[in-house]
């Protein structure tokens, strides 16, 4: 009897511990958050000329101000590239360092940039900081430098979520 009370906490231990999530990394980020955000609007708000699915779009990484840290870049891009390529029926998605205007590319290519600022820095509130920006998505042709289509998205990130640098942890004086 002892015996089997043994095997069956044993088993519920074991199960409970196969269960819980120690990996914190799987937590989505507001920086995540807002390049899922900024990739749905790519995907439905411009009036595309084209079949999504003969669409490629090579993204640059984003430009992302100091203020919110070292690795906020990578999230963000990470996020929105992810959210591209995870769309049904979607654009074909390529990561690329840069993307210049050429003149010869395909007529279904598009270039993606995005600029994260901080315009005012941190604002401090009784409990927390929080990290006003602006995200600004723009669309090229693949043969032009021209602005096809061009989207601001406003709003505050926490401090608490983000993987601020520690210059921007120390307080100002």
């Amino acid at each position: 009897m002892m015996r089997w009370i043994s095997v069956a906490l044993l088993t519920l231990l074991m199960a409970g511990c196969a269960g819980m999530d120690n990996d914190g990394s799987r937590h989505r980020t507001p920086l995540e958050n807002l390049g899922q955000t900024a990739a749905v609007d790519v995907l439905k708000a411009p009036p595309w000329p084209d079949n999504a699915s003969n669409r490629v779009i090579l993204v640059t990484p984003v430009q992302v101000d100091a203020d919110f840290g070292e690795q906020a870049g990578a999230r963000f891009n990470d996020a929105l590239t992810r959210r591209l390529l995870s769309a049904r029926h979607g654009p074909q998605v390529l990561s690329v360092s840069e993307a210049p205007a050429q003149s010869d590319v395909p007529a279904n290519q598009w270039r993606l940039s995005s600029r994260l600022q901080a315009p005012l820095g941190a604002i401090t509130l009784s409990d927390r900081k929080l990290y006003p920006y602006t995200l600004t998505l723009t669309l090229r042709h693949g043969d032009s430098d021209d602005i096809w289509w061009q989207k601001e998205i406003d709003g505050a990130l926490d401090a608490l979520g983000l993987p601020l640098s520690a210059a921007a942890m120390t307080p100002a004086p």
